[in-house]
């Protein structure tokens, strides 16, 4: 039926709604179960005479089972044979089908395709034609062990599959600018699929997923986190795979943790970016350190031999908490330019608190926290009697 390339035939070969499907069944673990195969070449077919067109209702009564609306596999997924290999014993065309299954599960985070008690739930689902839904599956290993997050995407990817691709495709556009963006050479088509199914599934977020793109970008960065184990299992096997300019990312962090993010672009622009990573590579990282370090003591004498990823952000928050007048946990991020003008009256106060606290009221007395916190001082001194008439 099928050409002689494959490794093994199917009992039939059908149309339903005019796609073509090779029927192979599964006699170990269901009993004559129908697995479709999907024509997605004619020319897997040795003989177009032999397909067999059926409606729905036609394929129920010939298999036993109701018809699913789409394939479990595609022909060309099955193995073929090479030059002079005899055929395989396969036990059925299962063995293809589970490899598939278990590639969706690690690589596309579907992992509840790896649950028995999952596959029991959806084969009675598709017997019984009724749809299935997340509670249904509340006693299986797969449930008690995700995320809410994890069974929404589950939901989500079969309630409105279409809205769920278009996110995945969203996601392979800002994922593919920012590969792109860092350098790589290469074909990185499976790298951002598999990064932007693990956004949209929610295994990871968008921040995770740039931070997985600078590990396997850069060795030695990744090394310094830890190496291959801080990543998902699914992303191990794209490192050392593509072309990068390694010690880039170090370097960027480096820069980053010792004189702050604004600092990256002009080092970029005066080529020592591209200087320190060929440092890095070739083991100099430490007196990469040590020219940021003096750097850093030039430019925030008040706080000589820290860095300004330890001291800035407790005088960033404090200015935002000033400026927005929020209290407790609540802080509200500095835009750009606010946090050069928090930097600049970071210097002037030479680390002084309450002269910090007066710089930033004085640079901002027209932001709503500044004037809420004037009013409320007034309103303070008013006396009780007086207060009570407004």
């Amino acid at each position: 039926m099928l050409t002689d390339q494959f490794q093994f035939q199917p009992d039939a070969i059908i149309r339903i709604d005019g796609v073509a499907y090779a029927v192979f069944f599964d006699t170990e673990s269901t009993g004559d179960f129908p697995i479709l195969a999907k024509v997605d070449s004619m020319n897997f077919v040795k003989d177009p005479n032999v397909i067999v067109d059926l409606t729905e209702d036609e394929f129920a009564r010939e298999y036993g089972y109701v018809f699913r609306g789409h394939e479990d596999l595609l022909v060309s997924e099955i193995p073929t044979l090479q030059q002079g290999q005899e055929v395989v014993d396969y036990r059925t065309v299962m063995d293809t089908m589970e490899d598939k299954l278990d590639a969706q599960g690690k690589e596309a985070g579907m992992k509840w395709i790896l649950d028995r008690d999952v596959q029991t739930a959806f084969l009675a689902a598709t017997l019984t034609g009724q749809p299935i839904s997340v509670d249904d599956l509340k006693d299986t290993a797969w449930y008690n062990m995700s995320t809410e997050g994890q069974r929404n995407f589950m939901a989500e990817f079969y309630g409105d599959n279409d809205a769920f691709q278009e996110k995945v495709q969203n996601n392979i556009s800002s994922i593919r600018a920012k590969i792109y963006k860092e350098g790589f050479k290469g074909d990185i088509s499976k790298l951002v699929e598999t990064l932007a199914f693990g956004v949209a599934s929610q295994a990871y977020t968008k921040e995770e997923a740039e931070l997985y793109i600078d590990y396997i970008g850069d060795s030695t960065y990744l090394t310094i986190a830890g190496g291959e184990e801080v990543l998902p299992e699914e992303l191990r096997k794209y490192v050392n795979q593509f072309e990068t300019t390694d010690g880039k990312t170090s370097a960027k962090s480096y820069i980053k943790n010792y004189l702050g993010d604004e600092a990256v672009a002009g080092f970029m622009d005066s080529g020592n970016l591209l200087r320190y990573a060929g440092m890095i590579r070739n083991g100099q990282g430490q007196m990469v350190e040590d020219e940021l370090q003096a750097l850093h003591d030039n430019m925030f004498p008040a706080f000589k031999g820290s860095q300004y990823g330890v001291w800035n952000e407790y005088y960033s928050n404090r200015a935002s908490k000033i400026i927005n007048g929020v209290t407790g946990n609540q802080v509200v991020g500095l835009t750009t330019k606010q946090k050069g003008i928090v930097n600049d009256l970071i210097i002037e106060a030479s680390g002084d608190y309450q002269k910090f606290d007066k710089l930033v009221r004085t640079e901002y007395k027209d932001a709503p926290g500044v004037k809420n916190a004037i009013i409320k001082g007034m309103l303070g001194r008013v006396p009780q009697a007086v207060s009570g008439v407004f």
